[in-house]
């Protein structure tokens, strides 16, 4: 491969749009729709692939990727700066854009854009380029001549989540926003037609995408909602959510993989009704392990005041009950329908050690009331050009460690009992002997398997140990005549000596099972494997 113009997923990670694999973010497919356009002919390269196999030759290099949320990735990991300054050094035409282009000083670049490289790419083509945002029209074309780009992703045999835009910006925009959130400088958000998004899901749809997330959006609640630009808490239109959902799967039957992102509490807790009717929707339209992001970040009422953010704990407090009440039933795949996240920022104006104490009782208050989180993110804050507020190291470690073994360990529990089945887990890497996975989706559950799985398959896994974000569990069904020694030995219940004995006799059914280990043990062990005569029964 050796395109005239190539471009280069350096992956995105932003408060509001994901890129790192498994999942792929618009950009690419904008850019290929602008070279399409224009007759050009190109192709696509991960930054991965670039590692493993070195940069192909091409007339015109075009960048794009960077973090502005880092987080901890499994499947990719995003550009680095010194990796970009090595792309720079090209003896094609280069282009950067993204977080990298838009919060630093990229030297080497013959071309940085910080808005949109799209337009940017499409008016240098013209001969006379500008740093602006794309406009409507633009957006839809390129999104639709560009979806097969996706052909070349090399996980679209299997993970592979397409992220799809509603629209960007933020509905409190005329008000700045939170703080240190990029989305208000996008304006007044302008939201795409239903019909729009059903065109671009249909292209990727056809060209083998069965995973998608309508993420991009600040707040899922507020797609169409009444009263934009006159209020920062506008009306949500359940009946606009529910023409754009059903309309995603009359025109595309077999997704597998269908979830939202951002939602704002305030919002929710204004408006219960329409908020209900919308979560209701999401249960009905979206697959189960959906989660819904609620902007919190600090639960103090001087951190909220000085940093103008969303919501205050109250609001967050109505927004995880109703989302409990409507959405965590457990579904098909093992996880409950749809279950709300919450994320905590260190570092915001006005901290105070009294702002880890407000935000460890406010958790503690959710999970008395028997209320589930699906994930809660604890990052300290990172803004070019704002010196953050002193973080006490001290503080900040117990906060972390009470909220991972107060609140997230015991919510682990009871969200995904000893013995739940999470169907449809992709293993992603292995670290020594121990294989990781996770289910297709918006954050999903870290799964280990303290033992070597095929990776880049799908396994059904049965949960048998429980971390502070992760869980353990063996693959499903076991059957015990098929395991090997290193197998047996990951069984809850079964240690070294249990796993030689069962090896060297291999039980072919519950009674024998009984002679090899005693009956209490036995019955603990009885939930997690199958024996050879069940295959039949199995299927």
């Amino acid at each position: 491969m050796n395109p005239d113009v190539l471009i280069f997923d350096g992956y995105v990670d932003e408060p509001a749009l994901l890129g790192v694999p498994p999942y792929i973010s618009p950009e690419p497919r904008l850019l290929a729709g602008v070279a399409e356009e224009h007759g050009l002919d190109w192709g696509y390269i991960t930054v991965d692939e670039w590692r493993e196999k070195g940069l192909p030759r091409c007339k015109i290099l075009l960048v794009h990727g960077g973090v502005t949320v880092p987080g901890r990735y499994l499947s990719g990991t995003p550009l680095s700066p010194k990796e970009a300054r090595e792309l720079a050094a090209s003896t094609a035409t280069t282009f950067i854009s993204g977080p990298l282009a838009r919060y630093r000083e990229m030297v080497g670049f013959d071309h940085v854009v910080k808005k949109d490289i799209s337009a940017y790419f499409n008016d240098h083509l013209k001969g006379a380029p500008k740093d602006r945002w794309y406009t409507d029209e633009e957006r839809e074309r390129w999104l639709v001549k560009g979806a097969s780009v996706v052909k070349e992703h090399p996980m679209l045999d299997g993970p592979l989540i397409a992220e799809v835009v509603t629209y960007r910006g933020c509905v409190r925009y005329f008000t700045g926003g939170c703080f240190f959130c990029s989305e208000p400088s996008y304006g007044k958000p302008v939201f795409r037609a239903q019909e729009d998004i059903h065109r671009e899901i249909e292209e990727l749809y056809i060209h083998g995408v069965r995973n998608f997330r309508l993420g991009g959006q600040s707040c899922i609640m507020s797609y169409r909602a009444e009263g934009v630009g006159n209020k920062e808490r506008p009306r949500p239109a359940p009946d606009e959510l529910e023409l754009l959902f059903k309309g995603i799967w009359d025109r595309c039957p077999d997704i597998q993989v269908l979830h939202v992102d951002n939602a704002n509490p305030a919002i929710m807790s204004e408006y219960p009704d329409e908020t209900r009717d919308i979560l209701e929707s999401l249960v009905e339209w979206t697959t189960p392990g959906n989660v819904i992001a609620l902007g919190m970040e600090s639960a103090d009422p001087e951190v909220i005041e000085a940093c103008n953010l969303n919501a205050y704990p109250d609001d967050v407090e109505r927004a995880i009950k109703l989302t409990n009440e409507v959405g965590r039933e457990r579904g098909y795949n093992g996880m409950p329908h749809l279950l709300p996240g919450i994320n905590f920022i260190a570092g915001l104006p006005s901290e105070r050690p009294q702002t880890f104490e407000k935000n460890i009782q406010f958790l503690r208050r959710i999970k008395d009331q028997g209320l589930l989180l699906r994930r809660i993110n604890i990052r300290q804050m990172r803004v070019d050009g704002y010196e953050q507020s002193s973080v006490d190291p001290q503080i900040f470690r117990k906060f972390k460690k009470d909220v991972r073994e107060e609140i997230d360990r015991p919510m682990l529990k009871r969200m995904l009992p000893l013995g739940t089945v999470l169907s449809d887990v992709y293993m992603e890497k292995r670290d020594g002997k121990t294989t990781f996975g996770r289910q297709v989706g918006s954050y999903p559950i870290l799964v280990g398997i303290k033992y070597p799985l095929d990776l880049g398959k799908f396994y059904d896994v049965i949960i048998t140990g429980h971390g502070y974000r992760s869980v353990t569990g063996i693959h499903h069904p076991f059957y015990l005549d098929d395991a090997d020694y290193r197998q047996l030995s990951a069984i809850p219940g079964i240690g070294k000596k249990r796993a030689a004995s069962l090896f060297r006799k291999m039980p072919s059914n519950k009674e024998e099972l009984k002679k090899v280990i005693d009956g209490n043990a036995a019955d603990e062990v009885l939930i997690y494997i199958r024996f050879k005569e069940d295959k039949t029964l199995d299927g």
